[in-house]
C-alpha cells in the first residue's frame, strides 16, 4: 500500500512487550483509552505472545481502535496482520527483507524501524511506508543500538529520504517539537504510555507539541 504522511496520525505508541509476563490485557486497556483520544498508531509488538494469542489480541484491538479511526500495526508477523484486519506491518530493521513482504502482503502498510542514514535510505527503496529512527536521545531500552543518534542525525535522514519519519527513543513531550523541527513527520514512544489511567491526557500532552 503506498501511504503518504498526511494519512498517519503523528503519533506512534508501542505496546508494552510484556502481555506474557506481567501485563496481560495491558493493550487492550490501551486501545480502549487511545479509542477515547485517538487517533494514533498503535504498534502491537508483543514477542512472547505465542501465534494464537497474539491474532487473538490483533483482532479485539482492531475493534477497538475503529472507534477512532487509529491505524492498527502488529510487529513482524505479516501473517497474523492480514489476518486479523491490521493496517500494516512494522519490522525491525534486521528483519525480513522488505521487497518479500510488499509482494505477498500488497495490502499492508510496511513500516521498518531503522539506526543509520544508510539503513534508511535502503529501506525506502524497498517500499517502506514510513521509518521509525533512533535511538535520537538516550534511554535504556534502545542501548543495544549503540550511542543516541541526535537531532543532526535525524535531520539529515529527514532530508534525504522522502516518506514520513518517526523520531523514537527518549522522546518525552517537550522533545518532541525539537524533533519536529529537524523534519520528523511525528514520534514514537512506549514507556510514557504504559500508564492506562493517565494515556489520554498524556496523548494530549504530545499532541500539544505536535503540528495538527
Amino acid at each position: 500500500m503506498n501511504v503518504t504522511s498526511h494519512k498517519l496520525p503523528r503519533l506512534h505508541i508501542v505496546s508494552s512487550g510484556r502481555e506474557h509476563l506481567d501485563m496481560p490485557g495491558r493493550a487492550l486497556c490501551q486501545a480502549a483509552a487511545i479509542a477515547r483520544s485517538g487517533p494514533v498508531i498503535f504498534q502491537l509488538r508483543e514477542k512472547g505472545l505465542a501465534a494464537s494469542s497474539l491474532y487473538d489480541i490483533a483482532c479485539r484491538l482492531r475493534g477497538v481502535l475503529d472507534t477512532s479511526k487509529s491505524l492498527l500495526m502488529v510487529n513482524e508477523r505479516a501473517d497474523i496482520a492480514q489476518a486479523s484486519g491490521a493496517d500494516g506491518i512494522h519490522l525491525p530493521e534486521d528483519s525480513c527483507p522488505l521487497p518479500g513482504i510488499r509482494k505477498a502482503f500488497p495490502g499492508l502498510i510496511a513500516g521498518r524501524s531503522v539506526h543509520s542514514l544508510g539503513a534508511a535510505v535502503e529501506a525506502e527503496k524497498s517500499g517502506a511506508g514510513y521509518l521509525l529512527f533512533g535511538p535520537v536521545f538516550a534511554t535504556p531500552s534502545k542501548e543495544r543500538f549503540g550511542p543516541p543518534k541526535g537531532l543532526d542525525e535525524l535531520a539529515e535522514v529527514c532530508r534525504t529520504v522522502s516518506i514520513p519519519v518517526y523520531a523514537v527513543g527518549g522522546i518525552t513531550p517537550e522533545r518532541s517539537l525539537a524533533c519536529i523541527e529537524q523534519g520528523a513527520w511525528g514520534i514514537a514512544a512506549l514507556g510514557p504510555f504504559l500508564d492506562v489511567e493517565a494515556l489520554p491526557s498524556t496523548i494530549e500532552t504530545y499532541r500539544a507539541y505536535l503540528p495538527t
